[in-house]
């Protein structure tokens, strides 16, 4: 994968803006703002541990004690562990996802 080229195009028409902006990609990679490549997986690992926060706040309340002795966060972590974890491929590359 080639790394875009970011330029003001040279035309006066709109429709070549709109092809220039149609061309762009549509995930940016951290080097363009000047950041180190980390700065991506921090955010994804960041963005990953609010969509749980959210799952958890939303989960039902229940007022009875499950008898497990397991707290609500310990419960959805051990499911997503025994769920989602398995169907995760092996090695994840992302240029290999996108191609």
């Amino acid at each position: 994968m080639t790394e875009f080229h970011y330029h003001i195009p040279d035309a006066s028409e709109h429709s070549r803006f709109l092809e220039y902006i149609a061309k762009m990609p549509g995930n940016d990679t951290p080097a363009i703002f000047g950041l180190h490549p980390n700065a991506d997986l921090t955010f994804r690992l960041k963005e990953s541990n609010e969509m749980i926060d959210t799952l958890l706040d939303i989960q039902p309340k229940d007022a009875g004690g499950g008898g497990s002795g397991k707290t609500r966060e310990e419960e959805v972590k051990d499911k997503l562990q025994k769920d989602l974890i398995p169907m995760l491929p092996i090695d994840y590359v992302e240029l290999e996802y996108k191609a």
